[in-house]
């Protein structure tokens, strides 16, 4: 796992050129890359006012992007899962991750089983997924 910095923009890779997430420098709690705005498109289609009683969560931490802007500006319940502690302490110390709390829990975990748990049933408003391995490739390619 690396990190890089460009003029004012932070980002994580893998182990690989990929970007796996980024940061504004000055502005950690906002949304930098392009397809992690779209990700939360989900807001189009709520009541603005039932937003800070929902519940998010996201598969996959990678730079902490949508869990700190769901945290931080929507004021949600927010909870990450993340197999790789690495990529959460990277997190903590490099992109501003705030530690848990009441509204905002980071669980390292295997999404895949973790998400099956009875504790999560019908308790999701809002789910973010943006899972890679070690590789790059997102979840499930290449699998049978």
């Amino acid at each position: 796992m690396n990190f890089s910095d460009w003029g004012d923009v932070r980002t994580l890779h893998l182990g690989t050129p990929w970007i796996q997430g980024s940061m504004l420098i000055d502005a950690p709690f906002d949304i930098e890359l392009e397809y992690v705005q779209r990700m939360m498109a989900w807001l189009l289609f709520v009541d603005p006012s039932s937003v800070a009683k929902r519940q998010a969560m996201q598969l996959g931490l990678g730079a902490a992007t949508c869990t700190k802007f769901c945290y931080k500006e929507l004021r949600m319940h927010t909870t990450a899962i993340e197999i790789n502690s690495q990529v959460v302490s990277a997190c903590r110390l490099w992109f501003k991750l705030p530690p848990d709390e009441a509204r905002l829990q980071v669980v390292v975990a295997d999404a895949a089983l973790e998400i099956k748990k009875a504790k999560w049933h019908g308790q999701i408003d809002a789910l973010q997924v943006d899972l890679y391995d070690g590789r790059s490739r997102s979840a499930g390619v290449g699998q049978q």
